[in-house]
């Protein structure tokens, strides 16, 4: 890192090890005792000092070793070729904001001093030939704009369900999949239920038989010694069903005493395997994960999260009490209450005795009430699993999808807020500088989707880092803990984030980012198929350049040059010339010229106060 002191705006309020120190030639012995404290200092490595102005005098704290100064005689600067002499005007701007711009990076930092240091008294003259890659601000601008649309645009509705090939639960909680043998068998083998049921299907199938065996010659007797068996089984089935009923309206699975009741008859309650609160939120977060990985839709994802929140939530057992009256009707108890007489004409006992057997079959109901007997045990089975067994796991679900879908939807507003700012705040810039050759601005402008892609990517790479501190309270059930912090942790990236926007640029990954989708494809487009990065590259020391001096300044200038040659290490590649300084920062590409002064220019000013 690279601070900046400008001597013009008052004293430093912290150093570092790198220090540059901007200051007006006419004014720079007034920082005397400044640039004295700043050798003195056991934090600072480096000084590096920038006077803007003619007539450049040096105090004494830049005497001897410690000098390392770059002289800027007119911050506008002249088109000048060293090797001829040669000199025309230059653009008309001050170039003052992009040298302290490229001498912040420390990478660049670092070279020049090291060439100062191989120059006599320390002190040259800066020019360039530099390639600017910022970004337009209008396309930036667009880019903010249509960015923020995708993380705040129209609620999108994703019925897609939560069917991962690696997840278990969530798809069992959810009711994609059916439920498990293992889970839809809640009844303990010889309990109250179990037994219960077993008596009501002993006693319907005991009815069965002896009706089967009714024959032409049978008795009277015998006759009714089936209908009381069929009376028995209706007594059998109207317990097991009302006794399943009152359990459906009574029990909940959040009841303090719904473990204890529940045993007591019978069933089940523990949760099975898989199904806790450490798998659910793995699952989920996974799913989210892999959502985010891939660059999907977030507006989606946040509708997608709320369906299984819906999906999964519990209803109550109570819901499911008209079931079992609809299975088992009041209708089919009163007919096996009260059964049907056989035939009592002559006519129909004797003669049509066949058809008045499968006629009294038929009013009896044992083939209903043996079916009813069944689906009254397996609508039991799948509450007992679904509300009961599992109610504690799909309310922990449901709680923690709904949460997470708050906490998304809520840095979905915050960051598109926040890009919409900036996207007025582009719209207000300048274009990039005529100091500067712009062929990779022109390039990114005619890119604006693949910068939108990049912008985006890097966004939902943030989004998995600002969800990491929520992980754990939703397996624990905080759930109000995990929007604790969030908008403070957004506020803080998305600053970072606009930082390298402006200092490195779309082809350096951020520090939170985790993929390059589409990084790669833009900076081959903008910055290696470039010709105008690549003759910037290979500028001779001696060639035209713009000199950050006057015009009468050249003629203290010695027509013999170093150069410093610097490109963004996100576009390293093949064919470059040696000794490039691979930068962090994505704004420039190009070479830099140190042109040492005549012996003599420097004059020394012992006065202190710049007079």
């Amino acid at each position: 890192m690279v601070v900046v002191l400008d001597l013009r705006k008052g004293e430093p309020d912290r150093l570092g090890a790198r220090v540059l120190v901007v200051a007006d030639t006419e004014r720079l012995a007034a920082g005397q005792r400044v640039l004295q404290d700043l050798f003195s200092s056991r934090l600072v490595r480096e000084v590096l000092v920038v006077a803007v102005g003619p007539r450049l005098r040096l105090p004494p704290a830049l005497d001897g070793e410690r000098r390392r100064v770059l002289w800027v005689g007119d911050p506008r600067g002249i088109l000048w070729d060293a090797d001829t002499g040669e000199a025309a005007l230059g653009p008309e701007v001050s170039s003052e904001a992009i040298l302290i711009d490229l001498l912040s990076q420390p990478e660049v930092f670092d070279e020049v001093v090291a060439g100062l240091d191989d120059i006599p008294y320390g002190t040259a003259s800066p020019g360039w030939r530099i390639v600017a890659g910022r970004i337009d601000p209008e396309v930036l601008s667009q880019a903010f704009r249509e960015v923020s649309e995708r993380f705040h645009g129209p609620a999108q509705q994703d019925t897609a369900t939560f069917s991962s090939p690696l997840a278990t639960a969530l798809p069992v909680l959810s009711g994609t999949v059916d439920l498990p043998a293992d889970v839809l068998d809640p009844l303990i083998p010889d309990g109250p239920l179990d037994r219960m049921h077993r008596r009501a299907a002993e006693q319907i199938d005991r009815a069965a038989r002896a009706l089967e065996e009714l024959t032409y010659f049978s008795p009277a007797p015998a006759r009714a010694a089936i209908a009381g068996e069929v009376i028995a089984a209706g007594k059998a089935l109207a317990e097991f069903r009302d006794t399943v009923a009152r359990l459906f309206a009574d029990i909940d699975h959040s009841d303090e005493g719904a473990k204890e009741t529940l045993a007591m008859h019978g069933v089940k309650f523990a949760t099975p395997a898989g199904m806790g609160a450490t798998e659910i939120v793995a699952e989920l977060r996974a799913d989210v994960e892999s959502a985010l990985a891939e660059r999907r839709s977030l507006t989606r994802l946040v509708s997608r999260l709320r369906l299984l929140a819906d999906h999964s939530a519990p209803i109550g057992s109570a819901a499911f009490v008209a079931d079992l009256w609809r299975i088992c009707p009041d209708e089919l108890l009163n007919a096996l209450h009260a059964p049907a007489d056989f035939p009592a004409t002559l006519l129909d006992r004797f003669v049509f005795w066949r058809r008045s057997r499968a006629w009294w079959r038929e009013q009896l109901a044992l083939g209903p009430a043996r079916t009813a007997l069944d689906e009254l045990r397996s609508r039991l089975e799948r509450v007992a699993a679904s509300e009961w067994m599992l109610g504690g796991a799909r309310t922990h679900t449901s709680d923690a999808a709904r949460t997470l879908a708050a906490a998304l939807n809520d840095a979905c507003a915050q960051v598109a807020g926040t890009l919409t700012d900036w996207s007025r705040a582009e719209a207000g810039q300048a274009a990039a500088s005529p100091a500067l050759d712009e062929e990779v601005t022109v390039r990114l402008r005619d890119r604006g989707g693949q910068l939108r892609e990049v912008i985006t990517g890097d966004l939902l790479d943030a989004v998995t880092g600002w969800l990491e501190p929520g992980w754990t309270a939703l397996e624990h059930g905080d759930y109000r803990d995990v929007q604790v912090g969030l908008d403070r942790r957004i506020d803080e990236t998305l600053r970072q984030y606009r930082y390298h926007l402006v200092h490195r640029g779309v082809q350096e990954r951020p520090d939170f980012g985790t993929g390059d989708a589409g990084r790669q494809e833009l900076v081959d487009a903008v910055w290696r198929q470039s010709q105008q990065v690549v003759r910037a590259l290979r500028a001779q020391p001696g060639g035209q350049m713009l000199q950050l001096c006057g015009d009468r300044d050249l003629a203290v200038l010695l027509r013999q040059a170093s150069a410093v040659r610097f490109a963004p290490r996100a576009v390293r590649g093949q064919g470059n010339p040696p000794g490039v300084v691979w930068t962090r920062s994505g704004q420039y590409a190009g070479t830099l010229r140190l042109v040492p002064l005549r012996p003599g220019t420097v004059e020394e000013n012992w006065s202190g106060d710049g007079t």
